[in-house]
């Protein structure tokens, strides 16, 4: 089991974790809410890969040295690469975005598993594949709404949620912390834009964001090789559910946004209930905590 110590939070792990999740929250308000109130709709696509680099920061009170050695360190370069690049593109070609976000999850596949290309190439593939799976589904809709945006991040955060125990039980504390962090900022991010939302959820949340948290993913699936494969093929509908939310809401009048919103966020929910629930089951009674 991988042990880290969070940037001098409280007297214990507990007490560190709860602690930067509670900055993580209130900063992501903070920030969120700032953006809001000056009507900058297109830095708040940066809101939610700064979060998972302030997480990283957060975990292993470091920049890695580059070139990175290790799939940890390889991580940080992931997201902030993802990030640049995803912006840039969103700014010079918006089109293009979606293009990009579907060749990341190989790319970051292939740079993470390099060490198991080798002896396993398959798994790889397959690790690549599942990505470019996850991106579609989330990225699958074209509308340009600020309340499709905040949909496709609340997924996102659902995703690094039901995650998080999945990486503790694949011998992975830091992963672990990563994925609650995540969840914890775009929680304080998210909370400012439930009603009539100014966010963008483009290049930079799609390639740095979602791409990075893939990329933890890919840190335990493809490098300790100890996930529950069972639970993550249970998360993997958590992207895939939300699909049919417009039809739900339809057949049952739904037509406030909120509620479209909430519908939207609960069949992700359930899915990563149900594989947090699987993960502990398999794990049993000496589950880490």
């Amino acid at each position: 089991m991988e042990k880290r110590r969070m940037l001098g939070f409280g007297n214990s792990p507990q007490e560190a974790l709860a602690a930067s999740l509670l900055v993580m929250v209130l900063v992501g308000i903070f920030a969120s809410g700032l953006m809001r109130w000056r009507r900058l709709m297109l830095p708040t696509d940066l809101l939610m890969p700064v979060a998972l680099l302030a997480a990283y920061w957060l975990v292993y009170n470091k920049v890695p040295a580059f070139p990175p050695v290790g799939a940890v360190n390889k991580v940080f370069y992931a997201i902030v690469i993802g990030t640049a690049v995803g912006f840039a593109v969103e700014i010079a070609a918006q089109r293009a975005v979606r293009v990009v976000s579907l060749f990341q999850p190989v790319a970051a596949a292939f740079y993470i598993g390099l060490p198991r290309l080798g002896v396993a190439t398959w798994e790889v593939v397959a690790a690549a594949m599942a990505g470019v799976a996850i991106m579609w589904f989330i990225l699958r809709e074209t509308s340009v709404r600020a309340e499709d945006d905040v949909r496709r991040g609340g997924v996102v955060a659902v995703f690094a949620l039901g995650f998080a125990p999945i990486a503790l039980l694949g011998a992975s504390s830091s992963s672990f912390q990563l994925c609650l962090m995540l969840a914890a900022g775009c929680l304080g991010i998210f909370l400012v834009h439930i009603i009539n939302p100014v966010f963008r959820f483009g290049g930079a949340s799609s390639t740095g964001a979602l791409g990075g948290l893939i990329s933890v993913a890919y840190t335990v699936v493809l490098i300790t090789r100890k996930a529950d494969l069972l639970a993550i093929a249970i998360l993997g509908f958590c992207v895939v559910l939300p699909v049919f939310s417009e039809g739900i809401c339809r057949m049952l009048g739904v037509s406030r946004q909120f509620p479209r919103l909430f519908v939207h966020v609960a069949l992700a929910v359930l899915p990563a209930a149900l594989a947090v629930a699987v993960a502990f089951l398999d794990y049993g009674s000496s589950f880490p905590v």
